[in-house]
């Protein structure tokens, strides 16, 4: 049995880093997915009423950001030292800014149309330019693929979780960044990543 228990609702969102981060390690964790319908019933059994939260051992430790930082830090995926770390979560800081804007602004409307509108202004705005800040970090930090340094962090499966749903609708991003479409291809063919991909469940986001 592991020492580590991710529970989350069964979707990517903001759970997903620290899967990513388990697979890429090949650290055991017990991935408890959440279904909608159950969450009632357990939500006052979170230390914050939310999801996700991670249990070691008998501490429960919430906060999608923090429990990612700390599972990186368990498996060596954190940064070579403390500047790199620190240059990581940069990166990762950078990246959230946009994803945060998309929860609060966009995720939340019901109107199909409505959406639509505002995700197509999102990538404009917010969307691009997140990317472009992301980018620049990527070429004054990292090298050989990689956004920090010259190995794989949790930068890199970061870039690699916002990016893999903006090709799924939108393929030509990977044409507009080169940088961060080369981080994408490096975390791809990580054989622990590759195999999670494969097999986890298909979810809307």
């Amino acid at each position: 049995m592991s020492d580590y228990n991710l529970k989350y609702f069964n979707l990517r969102g903001r759970g997903e880093i620290t899967r990513l981060i388990f697979a890429a390690s090949g650290k055991k964790y017990n991935d408890e997915r959440v279904e909608f319908e159950q969450w009632p019933a357990q939500k006052n059994q979170a230390p914050l009423g939310q999801l996700p939260y991670l249990k070691v051992g008998p501490v429960e430790l919430p906060q999608s950001l923090a429990i990612a930082r700390f599972v990186a830090r368990e498996t060596g995926l954190a940064g070579k030292n403390s500047l790199e770390q620190a240059q990581a979560d940069a990166v990762v800081e950078t990246i959230m800014e946009p994803v945060n804007y998309y929860y609060s602004n966009i995720f939340r409307i019901q109107d199909a149309d409505e959406k639509a509108e505002a995700f197509r202004a999102f990538l404009k705005e917010q969307g691009t330019k997140g990317a472009q800040n992301v980018e620049k970090l990527v070429g004054m930090y990292g090298s050989n693929g990689y956004s920090v340094g010259d190995s794989l962090s949790w930068a890199d499966l970061a870039i690699f979780d916002v990016i893999f749903s903006l090709l799924s609708k939108h393929p030509e991003f990977s044409e507009k960044f080169p940088a961060l479409n080369a981080v994408y291809e490096n975390v791809k063919a990580n054989p622990g990543v590759a195999e999670y991909v494969k097999n986890r469940p298909e979810t809307p986001f």
